[in-house]
């Protein structure tokens, strides 16, 4: 099995139909207003279980990047157009966590993984149980032991790890950090509660739990390390995604509020304030378009500046919804605080911007 992503499959007309298509799915399905009804849900937090599987078994967005030996399709430009238009509707599926991170990580994980990636293919949830306390992936951060046959440990943040059918776990040994496999059913999980009612999080505990040995020798930290770049790109189409509907949400309203029998957009405070906005959204997708279509001679540089623009940009973006909706942007009934969570949650996520700006830093020798 070859862990090469490529960087495209589809041409630019034949993604705008993806696009389109991963759109009309999630907002027919009722989102983003739906995700309102995900409080507090006490089974498959933070899941719209018919959207998944129209998503992922009727479209086969659960195989988007993965190995096409196992029925996998397309590449990184396939990746950042789905998540970019589910992070735009904030739809509850685990495109990100299952497929991008989970799928990653197994794709360079060797010929061991691939009965794990077609069952991510077949569009059963995978968990990645990889982060430290505070939600970070490093390598000194790594919680779980492990021998041959067992894991130790627990780990907090994992993404809709209370829906997950196997969790993709990091552990350390004498050698350094391997990669495994727990089923749901050998671990203990704890829902926790989460800012972002469609991101969903658990702290998941191993005791003796049996586990499938998928690397040796350390090399498992290889996988781990190529698969959250491309995680960090997601995670940056995902800002983006929802940045841009701030924006286009707060355009439409400035256009059409009225003070002092004047539309609101034609006040020059406004319109500079929606100027900044858009500088920043338009340097997030820059940055991911470089990416996608050009030769990254530092993906993880490239990833790790993206996961801090994006996180800034879309905190900016958000809180800017909301102040120039006005009072209707405060309250329940309006979207704006949808995105706010979300962006909040995103920017969290996997690291936040001061995170990956030292990461920057150190991949660049500065």
């Amino acid at each position: 099995m070859t862990s090469d992503l490529t960087l495209a499959s589809l041409d630019r007309e034949e993604l705008a139909e993806l696009r389109l298509t991963v759109r009309a799915a999630a907002t027919e399905s009722g989102y983003p207003e739906r995700v309102r009804e995900l409080e507090g849900r006490a089974e498959n937090p933070g899941l719209d279980t018919v959207l998944w599987t129209l998503l992922a078994e009727e479209i086969g967005l659960a195989g988007v990047g993965l190995p096409e030996e196992i029925g996998g399709l397309g590449g990184l430009a396939e990746i950042l157009a789905v998540t970019e238009e589910l992070g735009a509707t904030l739809a509850p599926v685990p495109f990100l966590s299952s497929t991008v991170i989970a799928g990653q990580i197994l794709a360079g994980a060797g010929d061991a993984a691939l009965p794990y990636l077609e069952r991510i293919v077949g569009a059963e949830i995978a968990a990645p149980a990889i982060t430290d306390e505070r939600g970070r992936f490093t390598a000194e951060g790594v919680a779980c032991t492990a021998t041959d046959s067992s894991i130790e440990g627990t780990v907090r943040f994992v993404p809709y790890g209370a829906s997950a059918a196997f969790f993709v776990v990091a552990a350390r040994i004498d050698a350094g950090i391997d990669l495994f496999i727990v089923e749901a059913a050998d671990a203990q999980v704890t829902a926790l509660p989460s800012l972002d009612f469609s991101r969903p999080s658990a702290t998941v505990s191993f005791s003796s739990s049996p586990a499938a040995r998928l690397t040796h020798g350390g090399d498992g930290l290889a996988a781990l390390e190529r698969g959250l770049d491309v995680a960090y790109l997601a995670i940056g189409a995902d800002q983006l995604g929802g940045a841009q509907y701030c924006f286009d949400m707060t355009l439409e309203y400035i256009k059409l509020r009225r003070q002092f029998n004047r539309e609101i957009g034609s006040f020059q405070a406004v319109k500079h304030r929606m100027a900044d906005a858009l500088i920043q959204v338009e340097m997030a997708r820059a940055g991911l378009e470089r990416v996608t279509w050009d030769h990254s001679e530092n993906l993880s540089a490239d990833a790790a500046v993206s996961k801090a623009w994006g996180s800034d940009a879309y905190n900016a973006l958000a809180a800017e919804a909301i102040q120039l909706h006005g009072g209707v942007g405060f309250t329940w009934e309006h979207d704006a605080h949808l995105y706010f969570r979300r962006a909040r949650f995103d920017a969290a996520f996997l690291g936040d911007a001061a995170f990956h700006r030292e990461r920057v830093a150190a991949l660049l020798g500065w």
